[in-house]
Parts: C-alpha cells; structure tokens; sequence
C-alpha cells in the first residue's frame, strides 16, 4: 500500500475508533435498556424505595396510586432464581443482571427485577481492536516513509530521493520507447560523437547486449550513424567488438556485444607483460580492418573494451572510420587531441590521413599504459597542439629505466613522419610479438586473430 494511503487508512480508523467511543456509552449507559424508556412515575417512586417501606394496607386502600396493589415480595440477590413456588406462574423471572421485565398493558414494570444494564462488552473490544490496528498502520507509514529512516536501519547521511516512491519508468531517458518491447533492464553506459550507449538485456534469450543509438534524430547524423554501421558489421575479428544487428526500424539503432569495462577505466601503469598483451591485441585488430580497406582514425582508451581478464581488447566506435580510399578527405573533425597523429592536425604538413595515423595512436595508447600519461602534454589545446607537432615525445625509459626495452617500438609509432612509423599495423604486431617472446611471455593473436604456431 502506498505511504499517502495507508495515513489516510490510519486516520479513518482512528475517527472511527473515537466516534465508538463516543457513541457506546450514549446509547448503552445514558439511555438504559429499553424496557425503562416506558416506566412510569410510580415504577421509579417504588423502584427507590426498600422492601421494608412497603406496608400491608387494608382491602380498597389505594394509598394515593392508580395502580393495582401487589402483595410485596423479597428482593432476590444477582445469584438467586426465583422458583415457581415463590412467585405465580406468569412472574416466574431469573433474576440476573440480564433478565428483563415483561411488560403488557395492565402491569407496572416491576422495578425490583430492573436492575442497571452496562455498556455492552462488545463495544470495548471493538474500539480496542480498532485503536490497535490504527495504531500498527501509523507505526508502518513511520516506518516506511523517509523521515522514518533511523527506524529502518539507514546509514546515518543516506539520502533518500523525494521521488522515491513514484512509479519508474521503463526505459532511461533518451532510450526510445519503441524498443522497450525488445530489450529490457537498460541503463546508461555513455556518450561520445554522434552516439549513445546503453546495456540491456534481450527479452527473447535473455542476453545482455550493448544497444547504440544516435544521439539526435537528424538526416545529419543520421547519415554518418548509418556510415558507421557499413564499415562496423562488415568486421568480424576477436579484438573487434561485435555488431548483432543493425536496423533504422522502429528507429536507427545497432545491437552488439556488450562490455562493462574499457580501457580508459583501468588504472595506468600497468605491468609491461599486461601492457603488451593489450597493445598486440590492438594491433591485430587494425592489421585485419587495415586489410579490408577500414581504417579507425579514432584509437583512444575510451574506444578499446576490456573482457574481465583483460586478456583481450576489442576496438568499439567506428564512427570516425573510412576507407582508405576516401581518406584524402581532410576536412575530419572530431577527434581526440591528446591521441591525434600529426597529419590530423596539420594534414597540409603531413598529408593525409591513412592506416598509419591508426598506428600514431596505438603508440599513444602503448605509450600511456607504461608511463601513466600521454607522450605530450600542454595547458590550452593551441600548446598540446604546438607539442604534438613539434616536440619528440620523452623516451618511457627515462620514466621508468625498466621499460627501456619498449623504446624501439614504442618511439619509432610516434614518428611525427608518416614515413618513419611502422607501414603496416601487423608490423607492429610482430615487433610485439618477438619482444614478449624474448621475455619467455607467449604471443596471444596473430594478424587475423588465430595463435601462431
């Protein structure tokens, strides 16, 4: 029962309790039984008298009263019957506190057998029944509403929203309501570009998936969400998210795996071994969108999931993708600075973007999971943006001297060049691959996601 509703049940139950109260003595004490409303005037002079004052009067004395004479009798106590013997058949009475008086046309009540009748014992036991239940419906309401916190065991400080008790919605805000017949249990997981992100859980085999949306209904954005969706389902590899369905009925959306972690959440530094087992699934992901002409140009740690392990990444948000053949678009915008190669902010000084701008960024990435920060920094976007072009990153083996084995790789990725970097995402794998070699770890993937031998 709703908290409104159960004071309202208390207060009722408390004015009927009170109007019980009021009312039982009036009509069971006030007004006596109902055989006394017709007493007459003599009934109550010789009700007040004791047997003692009546006297044995000559035939034909009335002694001042229109009523006919009777021969006195012996008042009984509560515990006494009045047997035939003692009284003429048509008086035979119990004399107990419930026997009544008879009355007919031509007899006064007698007022010896009339004793006081008291409030009725039912009453009592129903008003106390009905303060018991009001007084369990309050302490209930007490109990349940949120000023009644202390008394249900919350934490000192625990705020307790005044909405609490209203009736929730569905569907989180921005969810559509035309897909709340398939999925279910969906809540916000974030926000970036031209998308949204949310979990739910697919009511027909109960799995939990990851359901995208744009985060406006425009032709705009809508034409580069669909974009997105072209390059994305076409890409089936273990270190690329999955896409399990795409459709713009009832709205635009597209289903696929769902991870709870990314990359961005983990705590930096991490260990070398964790660390290259990440980048080498990074890079196997790109070498097989490479060869399929798909290039990311968005590689940051928000856009790399994580399974539990953290054995194996997998590139989400392709929203920034393109072909290799419709690259020389310089006109891109959107991406991250702080991951940006080069040729995304000065495309007129390193040319365009390409396969190899993916691999700018994996270093980047490769760069922050050893060191605990980004190969350049500065305090306005104009500085990072200075430093990125012009400034050699700081070697991660003057952080820390044990990563001085990750310099080749790592450097020879930032190259401000295009030319100077690795050509190819599997030759960054490979130069993965053989280090952790040298380090007795094992090589988890090879370019199209299968062990190597």
């Amino acid at each position: 029962m709703r908290p409104e509703r159960t004071g309202r049940v208390a207060v009722l139950l408390l004015l009927t309790a009170l109007l019980l109260a009021a009312v039982c003595p009036a009509v069971s004490g006030a007004g006596g039984p109902p055989e006394h409303s017709s007493a007459s005037p003599q009934g109550i002079e010789a009700a007040g008298k004791t047997p003692n004052d009546d006297t044995v009067i000559a035939p034909g004395q009335n002694k001042g009263r229109d009523t006919p004479e009777e021969t006195p009798t012996a008042l009984p106590s509560p515990e006494e019957t009045v047997t035939p013997a003692d009284t003429p058949e048509e008086e035979q009475t119990e004399a107990t506190p419930e026997a009544t008086a008879t009355d007919t046309a031509d007899k006064t009540p007698d007022p010896v057998n009339q004793g006081p009748t008291g409030p009725s014992p039912w009453a009592g036991i129903a008003l106390a029944l009905i303060l018991l239940a009001g007084a369990s419906v309050l302490g209930a309401w007490y109990l349940k509403k949120p000023g009644g916190a202390e008394a249900t065991g919350t934490p000192p400080g625990t705020t307790v929203l005044s909405s609490a008790y209203r009736t929730t919605l569905s569907h989180p805000a921005g969810f559509p309501p035309e897909l709340a017949e398939r999925y279910g249990q969906i809540a916000f997981v974030g926000k970036g570009g031209l998308g949204q992100v949310f979990s739910a859980v697919r009511r027909d085999d109960g799995r939990t998936v990851a359901v995208k949306l744009p985060v406006t209904y425009d032709e705009a954005t809508g034409k580069t969400f669909m974009k997105e969706m072209r390059f994305w389902e076409d890409l089936t590899h273990p270190n690329i998210v999955a896409v399990y369905s795409v459709n713009i009925l009832p709205v635009p959306f597209v289903e696929m795996e769902f991870l709870p972690r990314t990359l961005e959440q983990l705590e930096k530094p991490v260990p070398v071994e964790t660390a290259a087992r990440i980048a080498a699934g990074i890079a196997a992901g790109l070498a097989y969108a490479h060869e399929r002409g798909v290039i990311h140009r968005d590689i940051k740690p928000r856009n790399i999931l994580l399974t539990d392990d953290l054995t194996t990444p997998k590139i989400t948000d392709w929203g920034m993708s393109t072909t290799l053949e419709a690259s020389r678009d310089t006109t891109i915008a959107g991406f991250t600075l702080a991951y940006a190669a080069p040729e995304q902010i000065a495309p007129e000084r390193f040319g365009r973007t390409d396969a190899r701008t993916d691999i700018y960024q994996l270093g980047v990435v490769f760069y922050e999971l050893v060191t605990g920060k980004t190969p350049h920094a500065g305090e306005s976007l104009a500085g990072l943006a200075g430093a990125t072009l012009q400034e050699q990153p700081v070697p991660p083996s003057r952080i820390d001297p044990g990563l001085a084995r990750l310099d080749p790789i790592i450097l020879r990725c930032l190259a401000k060049d295009p030319a100077d970097r690795y050509q190819s995402a599997g030759e960054v794998l490979d130069a993965i691959e053989t280090l952790m070699r040298e380090a007795g770890d094992t090589a988890p993937t090879g370019p199209t996601g299968e062990e190597e031998a």
